[in-house]
């Protein structure tokens, strides 16, 4: 079990602009989106780092995905990404 609160759609609104969208994606990974954002970009990261390391456990993969956004590493990765694709 994955143990994330429950979120409703407003909760996980996209932003009805591109700009709102980049916006609320720049707050996730600097750690200042809301719960049910960092919820929704966790599970998603952690899917992503049990596809390349699948012994390891669920717990561990939320874990790990938690720790990369409040360490900045999440944030670091993107900007250093958009440095070598700009």
């Amino acid at each position: 079990m994955l143990r994330f609160a429950r979120a409703g759609q407003d909760e996980l609104h996209g932003g009805a602009t591109v700009a709102q969208a980049a916006k609320i994606f720049d707050d996730v990974i600097a750690g200042r989106g809301t719960r049910a954002q960092e919820d929704a970009v966790v599970a998603n990261a952690a899917f992503a780092i049990r596809n390349f390391e699948p012994a390891l456990p669920m717990d561990d993969c939320i874990a790990r995905a938690r720790e990369s956004i409040a360490s900045g590493s999440a944030l670091r990765t993107f900007k250093r990404f958009v440095e070598l694709n700009s």
